[in-house]
């Protein structure tokens, strides 16, 4: 009680002397969370903004959904979508969490610091979120076709429920955004971004990301029939790019996002450890697809290199499997509609690897207790452990110092995906360049890459891919593609890009639904007929309950702009 009273004291002593005063001042400072934006410093918003569009990418920490791409490696096989059709695979509510990130954070953030970084003079910071903006909407209009561009953000204006703009002007749009982003870079700058999170503001790496995105953004529209799109044009535009020379061409340059190894308060590992490695076992959405193990293990004579990169098996074999493990395994005969030289349950040791325990696609079965058997994402890109032949169970609470410890990457766009970009346009728009040398060359660069990335925990394991085994590797495929016919070489090219995209599924979906390749994909896994394929997907089920200008589709089979292949063209 005295202890009370004396601090009473005090207070009223203190509010004396204050009130006291002929005149006083308070000099209250704001909540630094709620600064309006003329006090805001323009490098804290360009790094919301590269944050954000790492995130619409790969998704954040212990959330249900990992970003775009994990919605876009589930219908091509790469990681396991559970189904039973493709309608059933997503909710319209799956897409939510994307759509606020684009539309009540990043577009919010790039439209409030451009005007500061204008007055400022702050050419790069604009140009940095030129190309980020540019980026995410391509991205928005590959998975949903029509949204809001250009009334979004703009509820200050009154604008409450914002049009939807066609997907050819939004990406007439995104190509000027890339053009004027380049021009920004050459200008003279007050000041340099003091902390940009990709390329310590580099300008001229930031220069070959713009002319990369508008590579992609070219052999992306080469079937469109929209006007400024088409094969004539795209041609045009890509020989153009590749004259320049200014493309991302080596992985000095690579465009990746690198998160951290904090695993509280913020987490900043890579979203897919945190889903594989969190210490209470795997989540249920992450299986990979025995189809895409199965390409990488048993392609060609000997398994890829980067497999053990890219996987870590807890099982040296399959003596777990049971009825209650896996169930399928108790199935004595196919399904009528199942390709007998395709893994139906289990990814064959055909050479010599076994134990890769994932999923089929649309396998809508439930979750069985296989925490310690299931083959989990490995060192490359999500910072797991190195494939070392050690079968430990990690789905344990050690889990969280596995590996890497989660400072993985988000590859958005990695120099050997520019040079798989230019394999396809020179096969099919007969661009300038070799389609089979810039095939060469993309394998290779994925491979160093990815060797790079692990390179710490593979030394000293015994399974370092030697330069012999690489030359070898590369020189089966070579053969397999001078043998083929161009479908063939399609074929081979996408799988390729298909193997270096792991873990961006944009990429991946994107050059699915453009190629119709891999045309050999495994078929659904309990029913002969899902329906038609996800040609773009739900709009937001938040955005089309409470926007009356966007009315939610029939169905998740309606083309993106660019997409004109026929029905049926892909299943």
């Amino acid at each position: 009680m005295k202890k009370i009273s004396n601090i009473l004291s005090l207070i009223i002593a203190a509010l004396t002397v204050m009130l006291g005063c002929e005149s006083t001042t308070l000099d209250v400072v704001e909540s630094p969370n709620a600064l309006n934006p003329s006090q805001a410093s323009v490098d804290f918003f360009l790094n919301q903004i590269q944050l954000m569009t790492a995130q619409i990418h790969s998704g954040e920490e212990g959330r249900a959904e990992n970003g775009l791409s994990q919605f876009g490696m589930e219908p091509v096989r790469i990681q396991h979508g559970f189904g039973p059709t493709y309608r059933e695979n997503y909710d319209p509510s799956d897409f939510d969490r994307v759509w606020d990130n684009v539309y009540a954070r990043a577009l919010i953030d790039i439209r409030t610091m451009n005007p500061l970084a204008e007055e400022a003079g702050q050419f790069t910071h604009i140009a940095i979120g030129q190309i980020l903006e540019a980026y995410i909407m391509m991205s928005m209009v590959d998975f949903f076709g029509d949204v809001p561009y250009s009334e979004a953000a703009m509820g200050g204006e009154g604008i409450l429920n914002p049009t939807v703009d066609s997907g050819a002007t939004i990406y007439q749009a995104a190509d000027q955004l890339l053009v004027d982003a380049i021009a920004n870079l050459n200008k003279d700058e007050t000041s340099l971004p003091s902390d940009d999170l990709f390329y310590n503001a580099n300008e001229d790496q930031w220069k070959k990301v713009a002319n990369t995105m508008r590579l992609k953004l070219y052999l992306q529209t080469r079937l469109a029939s929209a006007e400024g799109f088409g094969a004539s044009v795209s041609t045009s535009r890509i020989n153009e790019l590749i004259a320049g020379n200014q493309l991302i061409l080596d992985p000095t340059d690579d465009f990746f996002f690198q998160w951290g190894t904090n695993n509280a308060s913020p987490d900043s590992r890579h979203p897919y450890f945190d889903a594989n490695y969190d210490g209470a076992g795997p989540s249920s959405d992450f299986y990979t697809c025995n189809y895409y193990m199965n390409l990488m293990a048993n392609q060609y004579g000997e398994p890829d290199p980067r497999i053990r990169y890219y996987f870590y098996r807890q099982q040296e074999d399959f003596s777990g499997a049971d009825v209650v493990t896996k169930e399928c395994v108790t199935e004595i005969s196919l399904p009528s509609w199942w390709d007998p030289s395709e893994p139906y349950c289990l990814v064959p040791a055909t050479n010599g690897l076994s134990g890769y325990w994932g999923r089929n696609h649309l396998d809508d079965d439930g979750i069985p207790p296989d925490d310690a058997f299931r083959t989990l994402h490995g060192t490359y890109p999500v910072g797991g452990p190195f494939d070392d032949n050690s079968f430990r169970n990690v789905s344990g609470s050690g889990a969280v110092n596995e590996g890497l410890v989660g400072a993985g990457i988000s590859p958005i766009l990695m120099s050997s995906y520019t040079y798989f970009m230019l394999a396809e346009a020179s096969l099919t728009l007969n661009t300038t360049g070799s389609a089979r040398d810039y095939l060469e060359t993309g394998i290779r660069q994925s491979i160093g890459t990815v060797m790079d990335f692990g390179a710490s925990l593979a030394e000293g394991s015994g399974f370092v891919p030697t330069s012999t085994a690489i030359d070898s590797h590369v020189a089966e495929i070579l053969a397999t593609y001078d043998a083929g016919n161009n479908t063939d070489k399609l074929r081979i090219i996408v799988e390729q890009y298909f193997i270096a995209l792991w873990c961006n599924g944009i990429e991946a979906y994107n050059t699915y639904r453009r190629t119709g390749q891999p045309d050999n994909l495994t078929p659904a896994f309990t029913t002969n007929d899902p329906g038609p394929f996800l040609r773009s997907m739900w709009y937001s089920q938040t955005a089309a309950d409470s926007n009356t200008n966007i009315t939610q589709k029939s169905a998740p089979s309606t083309p993106v702009f660019w997409d004109t292949n026929p029905d049926g063209f892909v299943d």
